[in-house]
């Protein structure tokens, strides 16, 4: 049985970034990944300017004036201004350019108007007072993103403050997902006798496209060998990864291990985590092959932990492990598994981990209505206040 750790660094080992890539305008990039370093062309801010609405002028002429100082050019956000005349002061709005001879800004509220044009000082003013200066976010040359970075909404504005109106990206992942078995019905179908609704190939869909890949809907397999063998085949032909759930245990109409075994390779693992024992890895073709449990928090708890990060990294995407935080526990878990163990869970307003009640790995109910997984190691009872990790849902999708 592999270790959570071993599985994760074996999987992310044998799965090679997709080369082909893509330019697109900056505002369609939210989540895609980065295919090359990101260089700002030029400093920004590209000039000193006004953090505030305010006076522009010399700081000691300004704290030294014997009276009111005399406002010789007024410059607005966009409009550049002329050389300060000496021993005067220009009134100056948020983002406009500091002129040439001027080393602080006043604020507004820290002045008097004594005229139409002239104002008096309440408070001293320092040297570079309010201004932002030149190439203080950004210089040019500097390298802002990295290749491999899954940009964001803040990503895309930096991107926009350089300029760029287009970066290149690694072309989305094509994902194929399955559900298989013949006791599952379509959502909307009538349910008869030992039937269940197909919860997880609609679950799983979800998740695919939450890690920034393209899903695609490959329905239900029966429980045939041809027709499973056959339609995983034509799924390889036009994806880049195939995801099932179910269907790779040792039942005689689980079709889903013979069928991959004879179109490529497969490699049963057992992971000594619960929910999630067994996990099926393999290729058809080019395509990779990854299969989870069917019992539904299993198959959540395999896809955050083991299938997101391959996905990710089959994307050319940095992938760092989810950390949490120790927090106390606030529940008794006197007989633990011998296998480490991910309860559904969350924090109270003080900070101390609860878990759902009931840890099923078929009730789904446990992952909607909780915040994270309160890790348990292998075969530690866990007692009230002692310290247990909490990962929230936030990080594991982040």
């Amino acid at each position: 049985m592999k270790s959570l750790n071993d599985a994760l660094e074996l999987l992310l080992r044998s799965v090679a970034p997709v080369q082909e890539t893509e330019s697109l305008p900056v505002a369609d990039c939210a989540d895609r990944v980065l295919a090359a370093d990101i260089t700002s062309p030029i400093d920004v801010p590209a000039y000193d300017n006004s953090q505030m609405d305010g006076y522009a002028g010399v700081a000691v002429e300004m704290n030294n004036a014997i009276g009111p100082l005399p406002v010789s050019q007024r410059i607005a956000a966009g409009h550049p201004g002329s050389p300060l005349a000496p021993g005067t002061v220009a009134r100056i709005f948020t983002g406009a350019a500091i002129p040439s001879g001027a080393n602080a800004v006043v604020m507004q509220e820290q002045t008097a108007a004594e005229d139409e044009h002239s104002i008096r000082l309440l408070q001293p003013v320092a040297p570079g007072q309010n201004i932002r200066p030149k190439a203080g976010d950004l210089h040019c040359g500097q390298v802002i993103l990295q290749r491999g970075r899954r940009l964001s909404a803040a990503d895309i504005g930096l991107c926009a403050s350089v300029g760029l109106a287009r970066v290149s990206v690694v072309r989305r992942l094509r994902v194929a997902v399955f559900s298989s078995g013949d006791e599952l019905r379509q959502p909307g179908e009538p349910l008869s006798f030992g039937q269940i609704y197909d919860s997880n190939r609609r679950m799983i869909l979800a998740l695919v496209q939450g890690a920034g890949c393209t899903p695609i809907d490959m329905g239900c397999l029966p429980d045939q060998y041809a027709v499973t063998r056959d339609r995983l085949q034509q799924a390889a032909s036009q994806c880049d990864a195939l995801l099932t759930c179910g269907g790779v245990s040792v039942g005689e109409e689980d079709h889903i291990k013979s069928a991959i075994s004879a179109l490529g390779t497969l490699d049963l693992w057992k992971v000594a985590i619960k929910p999630g024992k067994p996990f099926a890895f393999g290729r058809v073709g080019e395509a990779v092959f990854m299969g989870m449990p069917g019992n539904p928090v299993a198959a959540w708890v395999t896809f955050c932990l083991l299938i997101r990060p391959a996905l990710l990294t089959l994307a050319g995407a940095r992938v760092s492990p989810p950390i949490g935080s120790r927090r106390p526990a606030a529940f008794d878990w006197p007989q633990p598994d011998s296998r480490l163990e991910y309860l559904r869970g969350w924090l109270d307003a003080q900070g101390a981990a609860h878990i759902h009640p009931r840890q099923n790995s078929s009730v789904l109910s446990s992952v909607t209505e909780s915040a994270g997984l309160v890790e348990i190691p292998a075969s530690t009872p866990v007692r009230a206040g002692e310290s247990v990790r909490f990962i929230p849902y936030t990080e594991l999708f982040d």
